[in-house]
């Protein structure tokens, strides 16, 4: 399946500082030849990836095929050792630590099946809190949240503490933490981790349709296929490359 951009971005080959040129189309995302190492292992080798804005694109695989290391470049959280990254034109890859810190704050949200709710403040504290450490008005953060909350059906838990709730009902209060802030791109690590049946496939609806109402591009890394059917495209990695066996995508 594929999704149609519609990015407004412009399309102009913009030269980024060590001379590499922006890709000539609507990608909201874009990596070319990205190699990573840490120490003696290669956790990527010469990857590429094009993600369209409003998609859910999934980069799938087997535990160990690189998918949580490529995720963590694309969203800055990584520099590769080599090749080139692109986010609405402007090239990521040139960043210094701090300046991909600064596009993840403004741009980007984050979320893995590891997130973890502040176990002291209640569930719409958590969710308003990205907002409130921006500095956002106290009313304006906190009915900003319940509208996420309203989206991800954990409203009648506002008031409850993370200690108190099931892991489903976590899981769904840590996506609403991420969309709070509307990013132009959520990169979601194992997001229906430790989810099953039922409880997986409704935080997918309901993630996916959010994403999509607010025009939102969602990135998922998953080796779960029933995580990755809810992508309207993707990418299979195998030790740390494109797996040239993959079908559907």
């Amino acid at each position: 399946m594929s999704l149609s951009s519609r990015s407004t971005r412009p399309t102009d080959r913009r030269a980024g500082a060590d001379g590499s040129t922006a890709p000539p189309d609507n990608d909201v995302l874009r990596a070319h030849g990205l190699t990573l190492t840490q120490g003696s292992r290669t956790l990527l080798r010469d990857v590429s990836a094009a993600v369209r804005a409003d998609e859910t694109f999934a980069i799938t695989g087997p535990d160990g095929a690189g998918k949580s290391a490529l995720l963590a470049c694309l969203s800055g959280v990584l520099a590769p050792d080599a090749g080139e990254i692109w986010f609405n034109s402007g090239p990521l890859h040139v960043l210094d630590e701090k300046g991909r810190t600064a596009l993840r704050r403004r741009h980007f949200g984050l979320v893995d099946g590891r997130t973890r709710l502040l176990p002291e403040l209640t569930v719409a504290e958590n969710v308003a809190l990205p907002l409130l450490l921006d500095r956002t008005r106290r009313t304006e953060a906190f009915a900003i949240a319940r509208h996420w909350m309203e989206r991800l059906d954990v409203t009648e838990h506002a008031e409850a503490r993370p200690p108190g709730l099931g892991p489903a009902l976590l899981r769904r209060a840590a996506v609403a933490r991420a969309l709070v802030t509307r990013p132009a791109v959520v990169f979601a690590d194992e997001p229906a981790h430790g989810l099953a049946g039922a409880e997986l496939d409704h935080l997918m609806r309901i993630l996916v349709s959010a994403v999509r109402s607010h025009g939102i591009t969602l990135v998922l890394a998953t080796a779960d296929r029933r995580v990755a059917a809810h992508a309207d495209r993707g990418l299979v990695l195998r030790e740390g490359r494109p797996d040239p066996r993959a079908e559907g995508w």
